[in-house]
């Protein structure tokens, strides 16, 4: 179920940055993008800098810009070296993540046309039985022999599934190492 759940946040990383397809977004001064949107949190990036917002009884706003610098309600967080560390880590994974995901989207989506491709290849095979010698044994044949094709294909999906899997993972360990080390986060239960 969380391989599922991890390429549907991949599809969604996807769809939500189009418009950015192709490029290295933690890169960009001018990103513009909503991730996710719970009812107790949403995680947008606006200009680089990721904002997370907590929906819940204290309406925290925390954001970490291109400098690694955290800001929680509008005012600077004081890092040390090893903190700020942290704070790069999580930022330069977090948009990896994304960059990753949106390969993913892509290359589902190639499968997916080439599985639609298949699913119309038999259609005009069906035809080609009705009109020709082509018969059902051949259609079955031919039809298994791409299917173990795309199969192969899509098995490399779900190892690239795995892959953003632990990304999310490092990703969670980076965010509950920050609030561990950064006192300001320890004391936000949302982070």
């Amino acid at each position: 179920m969380r391989r599922i759940l991890l390429l549907l946040f991949a599809a969604a990383l996807i769809f939500c940055s189009t418009g950015y397809a192709g490029t290295r977004i933690h890169y960009s001064n001018d990103y513009h993008g909503h991730f996710w949107d719970a009812e107790d949190f949403e995680i947008d990036v606006d200009d680089g800098v990721i904002i997370i917002e907590d929906h819940g009884r204290d309406d925290n706003i925390l954001e970490i810009t291109p400098e690694y610098e955290l800001y929680l309600n509008g005012k600077l967080i004081e890092t040390d070296e090893d903190q700020k560390k942290l704070v790069e880590e999580f930022y330069l994974l977090f948009f990896e993540t994304i960059d990753y995901g949106k390969e993913i989207g892509k290359e589902g989506a190639r499968i997916g046309l080439k599985g639609a491709k298949l699913g119309l290849k038999a259609v005009g095979r069906v035809f080609k039985m009705i009109f020709t010698s082509y018969e059902a044994e051949d259609l079955e044949r031919d039809m298994e022999f791409e299917a173990d094709r795309l199969e192969e294909e899509a098995e490399e999906l779900e190892e690239m599934a795995e892959k953003i899997e632990e990304m999310v993972e490092e990703l969670e360990d980076l965010a509950y190492e920050m609030q561990r080390d950064i006192p300001e986060l320890r004391e936000l239960d949302w982070f």
